[in-house]
């Protein structure tokens, strides 16, 4: 195999460091910054796509090509185009926040390829680092929650990667693999397995921690929101996803607690969603909600339902990362939403639909993922995690319809004070209509998209 299957990673790790070496020299940020970005990301998108036929090897086993790595990349690119997009770059500091992003999306990448425990350590931590950096930069002093959290995920992953391989005595993926399914299962290793994914879920529960109105939340600005929402989150969705097809020898130990790990997401984050009103933080908790739907589709362990959750992680990834710029600076009264369907129509589509993608209300994308999940939920058998899911799901609706509510039909703050001829005129930018349109064309898609997801799931050698 060609070592041009490399530009893309090569691309978005070069527009990393220009975006550094721009804010290093006091480049002012701007939109024609932004716009190079969001080139850069096309193309590493497109070139993705491209060579993505290209099925193999580098670097002596090292890094791998195949069709997960191809459908996980693209996900991590599609949503940090959006992130890109959907930014409001006049209010943004993007020579702060912008090159993290791109580091974040290159650590998914990198965990996308891997094939052993360092390299799968080395993408997750590099996108956690990206996603703690975003809170030492935007919010001194309240970022040390998150990094405290984010260390204790770190100390987990690491002593259970140090475990398995001085248990196992393998440190590629595929040679773990092939140990513990010929090896009898034993209190030990079960623990063991836990304790590794536990920390792959803590990596996954960070979101809350974005929510402004969360209890002592950390104050991130939207896009920063973003990075932590959906690429920090997305990168450990996909090292979930390969680590649990090289444990699943295991699968007895933690099947039934990620089922159980998944309804608490689901239920819990739909009851956090009817009790808050802010964009950012009802996305938080209907990303929780979501998450919990990811998790229940890998705790089928088969391809099918490995399968549907990554179907699901494309929609999570695109709404959880364009969500929090779309609602910009209303994210911590309700009143700051109030009337923006009016005041904004392009962002309140375009925030409405990412919304309602990620609560899975029809026909919108994140509606096709779980209902991928929810029918390989029912052949396994874990009709209790369907029940507890459908109940957050609904919660999660309500919670959506209040928020829409308040964008459409409240008035908003200038009109309550009866000042309609200060009131600036309707704002429309094609920027918020990116992932409006992208959650909508998801189901026009969506089998050549679901047959990509069960290719993937065949290459993480699940049955």
């Amino acid at each position: 195999m060609k070592t041009t299957v490399l530009v893309p990673e090569l691309l978005v790790a070069g527009a990393a460091v220009g975006l550094f070496v721009a804010h290093r020299r006091g480049v002012v940020a701007g939109r024609w910054l932004a716009s190079g970005a969001l080139v850069a990301t096309l193309v590493a998108l497109g070139l993705e796509l491209w060579l993505g036929g290209q099925i193999g090897t580098l670097f002596g086993g090292g890094w791998q090509q195949d069709r997960f790595s191809v459908f996980a990349k693209a996900a991590m690119l599609l949503g940090l185009a959006a992130l890109i997009a959907t930014g409001d770059w006049d209010s943004e500091s993007l020579h702060e926040v912008l090159p993290l992003g791109f580091l974040a999306a290159f650590g998914g990448m990198v965990v996308a390829s891997a094939t052993n425990l360092v390299a799968l350590w080395a993408g997750v931590e590099l996108a956690g680092i990206s996603g703690v950096a975003v809170a030492g930069i935007l919010a001194t002093g309240s970022g040390l929650r998150l990094l405290r959290v984010s260390v204790l995920a770190t100390a987990l992953v690491t002593i259970g990667f140090a475990y398995l391989y001085a248990v196992t005595g393998a440190s590629t993926l595929s040679g773990l693999r092939q140990t513990l399914v010929s090896e009898q299962l034993t209190l030990p290793l079960a623990l063991i397995s836990l304790l590794t994914l536990s920390g792959l879920a803590v990596r996954l529960g960070l979101t809350p921690f974005a929510a402004p109105t969360f209890e002592r939340g950390i104050g991130l600005t939207p896009v920063g929101s973003g990075i932590l929402h959906g690429l920090v989150a997305g990168t450990a969705a996909l090292a979930l996803a390969k680590l649990l097809g090289a444990l699943y020898g295991t699968s007895p130990a933690w099947s039934l607690w990620l089922g159980g790990l998944a309804t608490l997401a689901m239920v819990v984050g739909g009851l956090r969603a009817t009790a808050v009103t802010a964009p950012r933080t009802l996305m938080a908790w209907l990303t929780v909600q979501q998450v919990g739907w990811v998790a229940a589709g890998l705790a089928t362990h088969d391809r099918r339902g490995a399968a549907a959750a990554l179907f699901l992680l494309v929609p999570l990834v695109l709404a959880a990362t364009a969500g929090p710029p779309l609602s910009g600076g209303a994210d911590s009264e309700p009143a700051g939403v109030a009337g923006l369907g009016r005041r904004e129509p392009a962002r309140a589509v375009g925030l409405g639909l990412v919304l309602l993608s990620l609560a899975g209300v029809p026909p919108l994308a994140g509606f096709f993922g779980e209902f991928t999940v929810a029918a390989e939920l029912l052949r396994a058998g874990l009709g209790w995690v369907l029940a507890c899911g459908l109940l957050g799901w609904l919660l999660g609706a309500a919670g959506v319809v209040r928020a829409l509510w308040l964008m459409y039909l409240e008035p908003g703050p200038e009109e309550i004070r009866g000042q309609r001829g200060s009131r600036r005129p309707a704002v429309w930018a094609p920027g918020p209509l990116v992932p409006a349109v992208l959650v909508l064309a998801y189901g026009f898609f969506a089998n050549p998209i679901h047959d990509l997801a069960v290719q993937g799931a065949a290459a993480l050698g699940l049955r």
